[in-house]
Formats: C-alpha cells, structure tokens, sequence
C-alpha cells in the first residue's frame, strides 16, 4: 500500500483572518492533490498570534511552525514580492514557509542528515479572498525525503 505524500502548507494572511477564510484557502490549494500527509503548517514569525492560524491547526492536528522574515527571505521562490519585501523584510511568506517547513533550511536531507531531495512546490501561492473580505495565500510543498 502506498503512503500518502508528506507535505508542508505555507500560509499568509490578513490579521484577523477568520478560520473559514483560512480553512477554505487551504482546501483550495489542497483539492487537486489527492490524499496527502500534513506533516506542518508555516507561516511567518510575526503571525504567531493570529487566533486563526492556531485554530486551523488545531482543528487538523497539524503541528505550526513560524519563521523569521530573515529565513524566509533566504528561500528562493518564482513569484516573489518587492512590496512585501519592503514591508515585512521578506518577499515571499506562503511558498517560503512551505519550503522551508518541507525541509531543513529548503533542503531536504535523509534520518542520518545526508542530502536528499530538495522540497518542491506542489502548488506555488495562490491567493484567495473569503466572505470575511481578508485575504489568505497558500503554496503547499513536498519532500520525497519526508518518512
């Protein structure tokens, strides 16, 4: 049998963005992957009290993890931002987040540490608006080196 696939969700958003409006970004990134394994949903340090990043992962059981603006801005990504760049010291929060979530450092490397596969978007950002008027983006991120 095989195992679902291991991923890592990056999110972004608006403060005070309600959980419908979060969970409904993220099942719209997830719904053309088929069955997948959440192994951590990510987003940016300074998020780290938003009541509804806690509560979407509390609600799948998923572990949340937070970067600083300098880790993130250290990920490459294709669709970056000069004027999220100038406002938050990052250009990129969503796909950066999945990344590095995906991976140590954006690199994936095996149980003994040795280099594997470095993780790869599944979905790049996608932004999405809900009936709260915030906005949400969401990149979502494999490694095949994850157990």
């Amino acid at each position: 049998m095989l195992k679902s696939p291991a991923v890592a969700i990056g999110i972004g958003c608006m403060r005070g963005t309600a959980l419908a409006t979060l969970e409904a970004g993220v099942d719209a990134a997830l719904r053309g992957l088929g069955p997948v394994r959440v192994i951590a949903l990510a987003s940016l340090e300074r998020k780290r009290d938003e009541p509804g990043l806690w509560q979407l992962a509390r609600s799948h059981g998923w572990p949340l993890w937070f970067f600083s603006a300098a880790a993130l801005a250290l990920v490459p990504v294709a669709r970056s931002s000069p004027r999220l760049a100038r406002s938050i010291g990052t250009a990129a929060v969503a796909e950066a987040a999945a990344l590095l979530a995906a991976g140590p450092n954006g690199l994936a490397a095996d149980r003994h540490g040795a280099p594997g596969e470095p993780p790869q978007l599944l979905v790049e950002k996608q932004a999405y608006q809900g009936v709260d008027g915030k906005w949400v983006t969401v990149a979502v991120a494999s490694s095949r080196s994850q157990p």
